[in-house]
Parts: structure tokens; sequence; C-alpha cells
């Protein structure tokens, strides 16, 4: 009679694998095909189709870890090559006009900082606040009868007092309603004219008056020109 070897208690922490680890990697993988190779009863001997089957799937982890790191790769150069372009390209488009979506502004003293604002419809009451970089409401403008599409208020820089508030970091919001008191949708808008290009952590950012706007939020591009005739009007 033929008699089988005891078979010693295997943890897999000390053969390699960690036990609290959800992600069976290449390593983990080929550990536990070893294991189970090694650990195999004799007398029934692993299948030669169940071993072909997990070497195919070994190989599959390989192909799909590889492809990952391509995709990682390609991915890393695609946004180097998009920055590279936007930056080159940002610089032509100083001293044209632009509109973009509204952001935070820099007041400049002596300097009126443009509010722009796109109205839905017309309206019969808008109502512009202005607040400093705290968040502290420092001034309230109430204006009637606006027309739809973009318009502009130009403040001059002092609070509810009439007194010049410091430079800084302002924003504003804009509420408008119809005469029968339906709300109309009101979108902050950055227009004006690109005077200088800023570049921060590689990034190109245009500069129009108080305004650093980011190219991914621009909306409409124009000759200086033409533009400010039309906004204008």
């Amino acid at each position: 009679m033929t008699y089988i070897s005891d078979v010693n208690f295997y943890n897999p922490q000390i053969d390699g694998i960690p036990r609290q680890s959800n992600n069976l990697g290449k390593e983990e993988f080929l550990n536990l095909l070893v294991t189970q190779l090694r650990y195999q009863n004799p007398l029934e001997p692993m299948q030669d189709q169940e071993f072909v089957a997990q070497l195919a799937q070994f190989a599959q982890l390989e192909q799909l870890e590889s492809m990952s790191s391509s995709l990682d790769l390609t991915t890393q150069v695609d946004y180097i090559m998009s920055q590279t372009i936007a930056n080159t390209m940002a610089a032509t488009l100083i001293g044209k006009s632009v509109v973009a979506e509204g952001a935070n502004f820099n007041l400049t003293p002596g300097e009126d900082a443009s509010l722009s604002y796109n109205l839905a419809m017309d309206a019969s009451s808008v109502e512009i606040k202005i607040f400093n970089e705290s968040g502290t409401l420092v001034r309230s403008i109430d204006l009637s009868d606006v027309t739809s599409g973009n318009n502009t208020y130009y403040w001059d820089g002092r609070n509810e007092n009439g007194s010049l508030v410091g430079a800084g970091e302002y924003s504003y919001e804009v509420t408008a309603s119809t005469l029968s008191g339906e709300s109309v949708t009101v979108a902050k808008r950055i227009i004006g004219v690109i005077k200088s290009v800023k570049y921060e952590d590689g990034k190109a950012y245009l500069m129009v008056g108080g305004y650093k706007v980011d190219l991914s939020t621009i909306i409409e591009i124009e000759q200086a020109n033409e533009a400010m005739t039309n906004y204008n009007n």
C-alpha cells in the first residue's frame, strides 16, 4: 500500500499572498498557481484543461496591466501636448474681445470694475450684490428695465456709504425678475478686451480687466472693435 505524506498547513501570508488584499495582481496570481501545484493531491493531479485555463487567465491579467500602463502614459502625453498648444494659442488672443463665464474679479483703485451678466429675457428689475473676499456685502445696486442678452454695469468701487473700498478680490451676484414677478435666468459673464496672458503652474490664463479667465470658460471671441460695438449698444 502506498502512503501519502501529510500536507503541512499552508499560511498564505507566509508564502507572499497578502490576506487583506481584495485585488489579485499578477504576482499574487502566480504565487497562488504555484502553491496550488505544490499542494495538489498526487492521486488527483490538476487536469490539463484546468491548468491551461489558469495560464490563460494569467496571460490576460498581464495584457490588461500592460494596456493600463500604456493608456496612462498616452493620457499624460496628450495632456502635456494639449496644454502646450493652449498656452501657445493664448498669446495670439491678445487684443481680441472675449465673452466668458463669470468669475471673481480684482478691483484696482481708481478703475471701474465691469460686472457683466446675461439675461434670458427682458427684466423689469435687476439687483447686483457685490461681496468682498471674506463674503461680506459691500454694495447692492438696483436697476430697472434691462433688456435681454449681455449687459454690463460699471462699478466705481464705492460701498453703500459712498466710500472707496480697498483693492483686492471681489465677487458679485445678479438676480432679475419680470414685471409680474417671474424670475429671470441670469448668467454671469466676463466681457472685455484681452490685455495680456498670465501663466500659473504651466497653465495660461487670459487677463481681461480685473479678471483672470480660464480658457475652458470662454464662450465667444471676436475682434475687439466689432465685439465692443455690439455689447455697448
